[in-house]
């Protein structure tokens, strides 16, 4: 028996990480869901230092033990491996030394992806904060006193920890260019461009503070010289260069002779917009932009991998029509959410496209793409640099793969994992992968990263001289156009319906591309349906449902008067027939990531027509709809495709377990197996089958006459908090034995539904060019 798309795809997309790796997280010092707890007993209630290390190693070894992708451990003995480290730990005397010799014991797997952010470093930025607001106080006052004003604090930034804040600043990008902090980027309309920042300056000290410095001080703190390099240039735009509005910021900059140079600089409200990337993750900053480079070539740049992103890409794609080229800057984009490159993916493509293949701990799973409507035909050049991380990576290399852009650029940070972060008893934070991505040349990226057909690096002199050499080098490809193959013809015709379903072990929401793809061979049970597995098959049902199949025949006088009496308990089959239509709205949690939540609303119009939709401020909407006539599932990122053709939806919505508990032409042969406590309460046990053949199982208290699970092949419902609405018990909880937990704020009868509910929402990308 299988079940339907949109219960595997919230499965898939609230339970597992939303994040392919990269260093997004890093952004801001992270907000850490929950503790690895040690097996390590400490006796004091405050632990000594040696204590937490022991706790925090042995947190670190088994956390790697019980979650790592990857089985073999690169052919290493793990249990050998903690065996070698222990007295190197025992003999550690600082925490800073223990957090070298955890990073070394990391290190031996080879996987870049995995790290020990150290507290020192966070430490270090904050102390360097402080620093730098003292000093841009005292360097305000003093202009203030030069210049005889009295006008007040414009210049004086606030007590508070306003460097968090993303949405003012000055409008630079950086990076580290012979290990200096580069401008590399200057946002037009902005305090940089006010104040005469161009590309190719030197950050030498943002008020006062030395920027070599912290440099120095990152390394001896025991952090990489490529983690410096990748997360101080994204640190110092968050917590020096973004502040408050209204304030300056001063910088002393190199110029190209490398003679200091003083700028006073504004922070201005940037453009772009905040964005909800994870919950457990500060909001984001999203910058978009689209131009005309000239007649034949359109430009896009924007900085992560979300849902906005894909409206206005599309948008974006209208206005290119009639270009022949197009150029998509991912240059420091550090990734975001996978599932938005369903819909991005789709918008390049008329053909059904293999991104690449995720594999985890349990298996190995496609990640297949459709083609859209509105999609772009022309050549394609993608760039790319260190800092283009994660989603960014994925979605490079699987385009690259299937010869359909050129990618020009630097070697991309090979940061490309679904990735967990957790913190550590020292007060470290440890960031580890839970799957690798396999692209489609069959090259993992994970500490590798993506190297470019085209290596092209910034060159500051060039900078200083306007001249951004990798864009120019694009600009040229497509102008020669000799750089773009065919593509190789892809089989497949945009569906993928006998695609295995997806593993819910497998950590990556980009599996909800296989997970949409439900076999339309045997009617699904009523949603909420939720039963994922690895090949496609239901796992072994519950043991209620495992009750002996009943026999046709007539049912018993017991199944029929607890029937009876839960019927008049609800308000009775007369209350309930002047239901014309209701409305649901609450909560849905997945137990086993408590930290999953999504808005539900469902819509239910008798006989036939039933809507669920279950959104987020990172997904967007999942729409899964049944209007009579057919039924397809939709999502903001990206998918919208047909599901059960010819289904007869008449016992298809929400609430149904409780409506086909007191419908006696849906149970049939009823048998009462008996009264029994379970969880100290009596329950009346009935086994039936429904009209398709199936094993029904039920349970109902034996005082409160009330059902209290549900169960079919592969799937138990539990209900409960029941509540009177205009005269009808109904429930508020229906929990499932694989986790997810619906919570109902309220139910609503008989209000008139919106015109168009039960119908597809036409996307941007439905529309062809």
């Amino acid at each position: 028996m299988k079940t339907p798309s949109l219960i595997r795809t919230v499965l898939i997309l609230l339970a597992l990480a939303v994040l392919a790796g990269g260093i997004a997280a890093q952004k801001k010092k992270p907000r850490v869901p929950k503790t690895i707890t040690a097996t390590v007993t400490v006796s004091a209630s405050n632990p000594s230092p040696e204590q937490r290390r022991q706790e925090a190693f042995i947190a670190a070894w088994s956390t790697l033990n019980q979650n790592y992708f990857d089985k073999t451990f690169s052919g290493l003995d793990w249990n050998k491996i903690r065996t070698e480290f222990q007295p190197r730990v025992d003999r550690a005397r600082t925490d800073v030394q223990f957090h070298r010799i955890l990073e070394e014991m990391l290190g031996r797997l080879g996987k870049s992806h995995l790290n020990i952010i150290t507290p020192e470093y966070f430490g270090n930025i904050e102390n360097a904060k402080k620093q730098s607001r003292l000093k841009g106080k005292q360097i305000a006052a003093a202009r203030r006193a030069e210049s005889g004003s009295t006008s007040g604090d414009a210049d004086m930034e606030s007590d508070e920890d306003f460097f968090e804040d993303s949405r003012y600043g000055i409008g630079v990008e950086l990076r580290m260019l012979d290990d200096r902090i580069v401008i590399t980027h200057v946002e037009k309309q902005s305090g940089a461009t006010m104040a005469g920042l161009k590309p190719g300056l030197v950050i030498e000290k943002v008020n006062g503070v030395s920027l070599s410095d912290l440099i120095r001080q990152s390394l001896l703190d025991g952090n990489s010289a490529a983690e410096v390099r990748y997360m101080l240039p994204i640190q110092i735009v968050d917590s020096f260069l973004n502040g408050e509005p209204d304030t300056s910021v001063f910088l002393t900059c190199l110029d190209e002779n490398d003679k200091p140079k003083e700028f006073t600089v504004p922070r201005l409200a940037l453009a772009g917009e905040s964005i909800t990337i994870s919950k457990n993750l500060p909001e984001q900053f999203l910058r978009y932009e689209a131009r005309s480079l000239n007649a034949d070539i359109g430009y896009i740049k924007f900085s992560a991998f979300s849902i906005p992103v894909i409206a206005k890409f599309c948008d974006s794609l209208s206005e290119f029509r009639d270009k022949k080229a197009l150029i998509i800057d991912l240059r420091g984009n550090l990734g975001g959410i996978l599932s938005s490159m369903i819909g991005l993916s789709g918008m390049v493509t008329e053909k059904q496209l293999k991104l690449g293949t995720f594999v985890s701990r349990a298996k190995r799973e496609d990640f297949i793409v459709d083609g859209k409507n509105k999609n772009f035909k022309g050549k394609i050049v993608i760039l790319v640099d260190g800092l283009s991380m994660s989603a960014t990576e994925l979605f490079t290399a699987g385009l690259q793969g299937n010869k359909r852009v050129v990618v020009v650029g630097d070697r991309t940070g090979g940061q490309s994992l679904p990735a967990v972060w957790t913190r550590l008893s020292t007060g470290a934070v440890m960031l580890y992968p839970v799957a690798d991505f396999i692209t489609p040349k069959g090259i993992s990226l994970e500490g590798l990263g993506l190297q470019p057909d085209h290596p092209v690096t910034l060159d500051r002199k060039a900078l200083l001289n306007g001249v951004d050499t990798q864009l120019e080098k694009a600009i040229a490809i497509i102008a020669d156009g000799s750089a773009f193959p065919v593509p190789p013809e892809v089989k497949g015709t945009g569906t993928a319906s006998t695609a295995p379903q997806p593993a819910t072990t497998v950590p990556s929401d980009a599996q909800v591309s296989r997970s949409a793809d439900a076999s339309a061979d045997s009617p699904p049970p009523p949603p909420p349906r939720i039963t994922v597995t690895g090949d496609g098959h239901a796992p072994p049902p519950p043991p209620i449902a495992l009750l002996p199949k009943p026999k046709p025949g007539p049912s018993d006088g017991a199944s029929l008067k607890v029937i009876a009496d839960f019927t008049a308990a609800t308000g009775g089959t007369e209350a309930l027939k002047v239901v014309a239509s209701y409305e649901a709205k609450g909560t849905m949690t997945l137990s086993q990531d408590g930290d999953s939540e999504a808005n539900i609303y469902a819509a239910r119009e008798f006989p036939d027509k039933f809507l669920m939709v279950v959104s987020t401020p990172a997904m967007g909407e999942i729409r899964e709809i049944y209007n009579g006539k057919n039924s397809l599932l939709q999502a903001d990122f990206g998918i919208n495709r047909n599901l059960y053709p010819g289904l007869d939806t008449t016992r298809v919505h929400l609430l149904s377990p409780v409506f086909n508990a007191m419908d006696l032409d849906y149970l049939r042969g009823m048998k009462h197996e008996g009264e029994f406590a379970i969880e100290g309460r009596k329950r009346h046990i009935i086994s039936a089958t429904s009209p398709e053949g199936l094993s029904v199982g039920l349970s109902f208290d034996s005082v409160t006459k009330m059902l209290v699970t549900f169960a079919l092949p592969g799937v138990l419902y539990t209900i409960g908090d029941y509540r009177k609405t205009d005269g009808i018990m109904l429930p508020f909880t229906i929990d499932t034995d694989v986790g997810m937990n619906i919570r109902l704020e309220s139910i609503t009868f008989n209000r008139k539904l919106e015109p168009g509910t039960f119908e597809k929402v036409e996307k941007c990308y439905d529309k062809a060019n």
